[in-house]
Protein backbone atom coordinates (compact mmCIF):
# COMPACT_ATOMS: atom_id res chain seq x y z
CA UNK A 1 0.00 0.00 0.00
CA UNK A 2 3.02 2.23 0.90
CA UNK A 3 4.71 1.50 -2.45
CA UNK A 4 1.27 2.42 -4.41
CA UNK A 5 0.39 5.18 -2.19
CA UNK A 6 4.22 6.84 -3.27
CA UNK A 7 3.79 5.85 -7.16
CA UNK A 8 0.61 7.36 -6.95
CA UNK A 9 2.06 10.90 -5.30
CA UNK A 10 4.89 10.69 -7.74
CA UNK A 11 2.26 10.94 -11.37
CA UNK A 12 0.54 13.27 -9.16
CA UNK A 13 3.35 15.61 -9.36
CA UNK A 14 4.52 15.21 -12.54
CA UNK A 15 1.24 15.56 -13.85
CA UNK A 16 1.15 18.84 -12.12
CA UNK A 17 4.53 20.04 -12.74
CA UNK A 18 3.82 19.69 -16.82
CA UNK A 19 0.57 21.33 -16.70
CA UNK A 20 0.16 24.73 -18.97
CA UNK A 21 0.59 28.38 -16.18
CA UNK A 22 0.03 31.51 -16.81
CA UNK A 23 2.88 34.17 -16.35
CA UNK A 24 2.28 37.65 -16.13
CA UNK A 25 4.75 40.57 -15.88
CA UNK A 26 6.47 43.60 -16.99
CA UNK A 27 8.67 43.06 -20.42
CA UNK A 28 10.47 46.52 -21.38
CA UNK A 29 14.14 48.38 -22.18
CA UNK A 30 15.79 50.20 -19.53
CA UNK A 31 14.60 53.66 -21.08
CA UNK A 32 10.83 51.83 -20.24
CA UNK A 33 9.90 51.01 -23.87
CA UNK A 34 7.37 48.53 -23.90
CA UNK A 35 6.84 46.11 -27.45
CA UNK A 36 9.33 43.75 -26.50
CA UNK A 37 9.17 40.45 -28.58
CA UNK A 38 8.67 37.54 -26.40
CA UNK A 39 9.43 33.93 -27.93
CA UNK A 40 8.72 30.32 -26.37
CA UNK A 41 11.90 28.51 -26.26
CA UNK A 42 13.61 30.57 -28.90
CA UNK A 43 11.26 28.97 -31.70
CA UNK A 44 12.16 31.52 -34.34
CA UNK A 45 16.29 31.09 -33.90
CA UNK A 46 15.86 27.27 -34.13
CA UNK A 47 14.54 27.42 -37.57
CA UNK A 48 16.30 26.21 -40.38
CA UNK A 49 17.38 28.42 -42.99
CA UNK A 50 15.80 27.19 -45.44
CA UNK A 51 12.62 27.15 -43.77
CA UNK A 52 9.52 27.88 -45.44
CA UNK A 53 8.22 31.53 -45.87
CA UNK A 54 4.71 30.73 -45.39
CA UNK A 55 5.23 28.17 -42.26
CA UNK A 56 7.44 31.25 -40.61
CA UNK A 57 4.84 33.67 -41.29
CA UNK A 58 2.48 30.83 -39.23
CA UNK A 59 4.79 31.10 -35.91
CA UNK A 60 4.93 34.76 -36.17
CA UNK A 61 1.04 35.05 -36.01
CA UNK A 62 0.69 31.92 -33.66
CA UNK A 63 0.28 33.81 -29.64
CA UNK A 64 1.31 30.19 -28.32
CA UNK A 65 5.02 30.15 -29.68
CA UNK A 66 5.08 34.50 -30.00
CA UNK A 67 4.01 37.77 -28.31
CA UNK A 68 4.61 41.16 -28.02
CA UNK A 69 4.33 42.80 -24.81
CA UNK A 70 2.40 46.05 -24.60
CA UNK A 71 3.45 49.78 -25.13
CA UNK A 72 3.77 49.88 -21.45
CA UNK A 73 5.30 46.55 -21.04
CA UNK A 74 2.97 44.61 -19.82
CA UNK A 75 2.83 40.98 -20.78
CA UNK A 76 1.18 37.75 -20.31
CA UNK A 77 2.13 34.32 -21.68
CA UNK A 78 0.63 30.73 -20.88
CA UNK A 79 3.01 27.88 -21.35
CA UNK A 80 4.53 24.83 -19.49
CA UNK A 81 6.29 25.35 -16.13
CA UNK A 82 9.63 23.89 -17.79
CA UNK A 83 9.03 26.30 -20.93
CA UNK A 84 11.11 28.93 -21.45
CA UNK A 85 10.59 32.63 -22.54
CA UNK A 86 13.48 34.89 -24.77
CA UNK A 87 12.94 38.23 -24.63
CA UNK A 88 14.60 40.17 -26.84
CA UNK A 89 14.25 44.23 -28.57
CA UNK A 90 16.92 45.36 -31.59
CA UNK A 91 20.02 46.96 -29.48
CA UNK A 92 19.11 45.48 -26.19
CA UNK A 93 20.76 42.33 -24.67
CA UNK A 94 18.55 39.15 -24.46
CA UNK A 95 17.30 37.59 -21.78
CA UNK A 96 15.96 33.76 -21.55
CA UNK A 97 13.96 33.07 -18.44
CA UNK A 98 12.65 29.71 -17.56
CA UNK A 99 8.69 29.65 -16.44
CA UNK A 100 9.32 28.40 -13.22
CA UNK A 101 12.42 30.74 -12.38
CA UNK A 102 9.50 33.95 -13.51
CA UNK A 103 6.82 32.59 -11.23
CA UNK A 104 9.18 32.04 -7.87
CA UNK A 105 9.95 35.91 -8.17
CA UNK A 106 9.00 37.18 -4.63
CA UNK A 107 7.77 40.31 -6.51
CA UNK A 108 6.30 41.41 -9.46
CA UNK A 109 7.84 39.92 -12.64
CA UNK A 110 9.61 42.41 -14.44
CA UNK A 111 11.90 42.04 -17.33
CA UNK A 112 14.47 44.98 -17.59
CA UNK A 113 16.35 44.63 -21.39
CA UNK A 114 19.88 46.63 -21.16
CA UNK A 115 21.09 48.15 -23.79
CA UNK A 116 24.34 46.75 -25.78
CA UNK A 117 27.42 48.15 -25.34
CA UNK A 118 28.00 50.98 -27.94
CA UNK A 119 30.60 54.16 -28.63
CA UNK A 120 29.93 57.26 -30.27
CA UNK A 121 30.56 57.47 -33.95
CA UNK A 122 33.21 60.09 -34.71
CA UNK A 123 33.39 60.73 -38.63
CA UNK A 124 36.61 61.12 -40.29
CA UNK A 125 37.36 64.73 -41.77
CA UNK A 126 40.24 63.51 -43.75
CA UNK A 127 40.24 66.25 -46.73
CA UNK A 128 43.17 65.33 -49.06
CA UNK A 129 43.86 60.92 -48.38
CA UNK A 130 46.17 59.15 -50.13
CA UNK A 131 44.62 57.14 -53.03
CA UNK A 132 46.20 53.76 -53.71
CA UNK A 133 45.51 52.45 -57.23
CA UNK A 134 46.00 49.15 -58.65
CA UNK A 135 45.02 45.67 -60.05
CA UNK A 136 44.65 43.54 -57.26
CA UNK A 137 43.80 39.44 -57.55
CA UNK A 138 41.26 38.56 -54.53
CA UNK A 139 42.21 36.53 -51.65
CA UNK A 140 40.00 37.08 -48.86
CA UNK A 141 37.10 38.52 -48.30
CA UNK A 142 34.99 38.30 -45.16
CA UNK A 143 31.87 40.08 -44.00
CA UNK A 144 32.72 41.89 -40.79
CA UNK A 145 30.05 42.58 -38.08
CA UNK A 146 29.48 46.67 -37.98
CA UNK A 147 30.26 48.39 -34.64
CA UNK A 148 26.97 49.58 -32.67
CA UNK A 149 27.34 53.40 -32.53
CA UNK A 150 25.26 55.22 -29.72
CA UNK A 151 24.79 58.04 -32.11
CA UNK A 152 24.76 56.53 -35.64
CA UNK A 153 23.09 53.65 -37.61
CA UNK A 154 24.94 52.17 -40.15
CA UNK A 155 23.23 51.42 -43.12
CA UNK A 156 26.05 49.76 -45.44
CA UNK A 157 27.38 46.21 -45.00
CA UNK A 158 31.20 45.60 -43.61
CA UNK A 159 33.62 43.39 -45.20
CA UNK A 160 36.91 42.35 -45.14
CA UNK A 161 39.27 42.75 -47.81
CA UNK A 162 42.99 40.84 -48.69
CA UNK A 163 44.33 41.15 -52.25
CA UNK A 164 47.57 40.86 -54.21
CA UNK A 165 48.94 43.47 -55.97
CA UNK A 166 49.29 42.29 -59.37
CA UNK A 167 50.23 46.08 -61.23
CA UNK A 168 50.49 49.51 -59.55
CA UNK A 169 49.04 52.83 -60.73
CA UNK A 170 49.84 54.87 -58.38
CA UNK A 171 53.95 56.17 -56.85
CA UNK A 172 52.90 55.26 -52.94
CA UNK A 173 52.43 51.43 -53.05
CA UNK A 174 55.72 49.98 -51.37
CA UNK A 175 53.67 46.76 -50.50
CA UNK A 176 52.86 43.25 -52.37
CA UNK A 177 49.84 42.79 -50.05
CA UNK A 178 47.24 44.94 -49.33
CA UNK A 179 44.12 44.73 -46.44
CA UNK A 180 41.78 47.04 -46.65
CA UNK A 181 37.60 47.31 -45.37
CA UNK A 182 34.94 48.35 -47.76
CA UNK A 183 30.97 49.30 -47.12
CA UNK A 184 28.62 48.57 -49.66
CA UNK A 185 24.92 49.29 -49.70
CA UNK A 186 22.97 45.97 -51.82
CA UNK A 187 25.29 46.73 -54.74
CA UNK A 188 23.92 44.50 -57.64
CA UNK A 189 27.79 43.78 -58.53
CA UNK A 190 30.18 44.00 -55.97
CA UNK A 191 33.93 44.09 -56.65
CA UNK A 192 34.71 40.75 -55.39
CA UNK A 193 32.73 38.73 -57.80
CA UNK A 194 35.38 39.53 -59.98
CA UNK A 195 39.18 37.35 -59.09
CA UNK A 196 40.86 40.14 -60.61
CA UNK A 197 40.00 44.44 -60.45
CA UNK A 198 41.23 47.79 -60.93
CA UNK A 199 40.73 49.00 -57.29
CA UNK A 200 40.84 52.38 -55.77
CA UNK A 201 41.48 52.63 -51.59
CA UNK A 202 41.79 55.67 -49.83
CA UNK A 203 43.44 56.29 -46.61
CA UNK A 204 41.01 57.72 -44.14
CA UNK A 205 42.32 58.47 -40.71
CA UNK A 206 44.77 56.15 -40.96
CA UNK A 207 42.24 53.29 -42.15
CA UNK A 208 42.86 51.70 -45.27
CA UNK A 209 39.05 52.32 -47.15
CA UNK A 210 37.46 50.97 -50.66
CA UNK A 211 36.31 54.26 -52.62
CA UNK A 212 32.77 53.23 -52.39
CA UNK A 213 31.78 51.94 -56.14
CA UNK A 214 34.80 52.40 -57.31
CA UNK A 215 36.85 49.28 -59.38
CA UNK A 216 36.78 47.80 -62.75
CA UNK A 217 36.76 44.32 -63.58
CA UNK A 218 40.05 43.45 -65.63
CA UNK A 219 41.29 41.24 -67.65
CA UNK A 220 44.80 39.36 -69.74
CA UNK A 221 45.17 40.00 -72.93
CA UNK A 222 47.13 37.58 -75.34
CA UNK A 223 49.66 41.05 -75.40
CA UNK A 224 50.17 40.77 -71.44
CA UNK A 225 48.38 43.56 -70.84
CA UNK A 226 45.40 44.36 -69.20
CA UNK A 227 41.57 45.28 -70.54
CA UNK A 228 38.48 46.33 -69.08
CA UNK A 229 35.15 45.66 -70.81
CA UNK A 230 33.17 48.88 -72.15
CA UNK A 231 29.88 48.54 -70.01
CA UNK A 232 29.45 48.92 -66.77
CA UNK A 233 28.59 45.62 -64.58
CA UNK A 234 25.18 46.85 -64.08
CA UNK A 235 23.77 48.30 -66.60
CA UNK A 236 25.33 47.08 -69.97
CA UNK A 237 23.96 50.03 -72.15
CA UNK A 238 26.50 52.55 -70.31
CA UNK A 239 29.52 52.68 -71.49
CA UNK A 240 32.48 53.74 -69.24
CA UNK A 241 33.82 56.29 -71.47
CA UNK A 242 33.59 58.37 -74.25
CA UNK A 243 36.85 57.26 -75.23
CA UNK A 244 37.56 54.56 -78.36
CA UNK A 245 37.87 51.26 -77.33
CA UNK A 246 41.16 49.32 -78.19
CA UNK A 247 40.66 45.97 -80.16
CA UNK A 248 42.11 43.20 -77.83
CA UNK A 249 42.27 39.49 -78.37
CA UNK A 250 41.80 38.46 -74.54
CA UNK A 251 44.29 35.17 -73.25
CA UNK A 252 40.76 33.65 -71.13
CA UNK A 253 36.90 34.43 -71.42
CA UNK A 254 35.24 37.14 -69.51
CA UNK A 255 33.30 36.04 -66.10
CA UNK A 256 29.92 36.12 -65.81
CA UNK A 257 28.51 37.65 -62.64
CA UNK A 258 25.31 36.53 -61.15
CA UNK A 259 23.68 39.63 -61.89
CA UNK A 260 24.18 38.99 -65.90
CA UNK A 261 23.71 35.29 -65.84
CA UNK A 262 19.87 35.48 -65.52
CA UNK A 263 20.05 37.32 -68.72
CA UNK A 264 20.90 36.40 -72.17
CA UNK A 265 24.23 36.93 -73.22
CA UNK A 266 23.82 38.09 -76.27
CA UNK A 267 21.53 41.10 -75.13
CA UNK A 268 24.30 41.58 -72.11
CA UNK A 269 27.40 41.25 -74.37
CA UNK A 270 26.07 42.70 -77.45
CA UNK A 271 28.26 42.76 -81.11
CA UNK A 272 31.09 43.93 -81.95
CA UNK A 273 32.44 44.26 -78.75
CA UNK A 274 31.91 41.26 -77.01
CA UNK A 275 31.87 37.63 -79.22
CA UNK A 276 29.94 34.40 -78.05
CA UNK A 277 32.06 31.42 -78.59
CA UNK A 278 30.48 27.94 -77.32
CA UNK A 279 28.29 29.51 -74.07
CA UNK A 280 32.07 31.53 -73.16
CA UNK A 281 32.52 35.38 -73.24
CA UNK A 282 35.42 37.07 -75.25
CA UNK A 283 36.12 40.70 -75.39
CA UNK A 284 37.04 42.25 -78.63
CA UNK A 285 36.79 45.79 -77.61
CA UNK A 286 37.99 46.97 -74.32
CA UNK A 287 40.02 50.15 -72.75
CA UNK A 288 42.86 49.67 -71.13
CA UNK A 289 43.15 50.63 -67.18
CA UNK A 290 45.30 54.01 -68.01
CA UNK A 291 42.10 55.24 -70.19
CA UNK A 292 39.90 55.17 -67.14
CA UNK A 293 42.12 56.42 -63.91
CA UNK A 294 42.01 60.09 -64.05
CA UNK A 295 44.61 61.86 -62.04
Amino acid sequence: MKILFLLSLFFSLQISYSQKVNVSGIAQTSDKRGNILIVLNDTLQKLPKNFPTLEYQKIWKNEDLVRFSDDNGNFSFTADIKDKLVFSELDYISQTHTISDLLSKKDSIKVILQREPCVEYIPCNEVDPDIYIFIGKKIEVSPVENQRYCNSFPFDSKNKSKYKILKKFSKNIDFKIIDFVSYDHASMVRYDEFENVLLFVGKYCNELIHQKYQYQPVYKMKNGRWAIPVFEEYDTTKRKSNKEPHKVEMAEPITVTRWQSHQKLEVTYPEPYFEINEGKVYMRYGYYPEDLITK
